[in-house]
């Protein structure tokens, strides 16, 4: 199975990295680890966005006005 795959399913990194002259082993682990890194980028945006909000939240108190009453 796996070689069917790397045979006819692969091809794609192997034209690629005919085109750009690297071997393909190079071109998929660089495509893995390019793709864990937007993974783990994203989550950490994710984090500081939250944690801003929460910073502003504690520094700035909504007054209450007397139809919250």
């Amino acid at each position: 199975m796996i070689k069917y795959l790397e045979k006819y399913g692969l091809g794609v990194c192997e034209r690629i990295s005919k085109k750009l002259g690297i071997t393909t082993r190079t071109l998929r682990f660089l495509f893995f680890y390019l793709s864990i890194i937007t993974l783990l980028l994203g989550f950490i945006l994710y984090l500081i966005i939250a944690l801003i909000f929460k910073v502003k939240d504690l520094i700035i108190h909504r007054k209450k006005t007397a139809f919250d009453l």
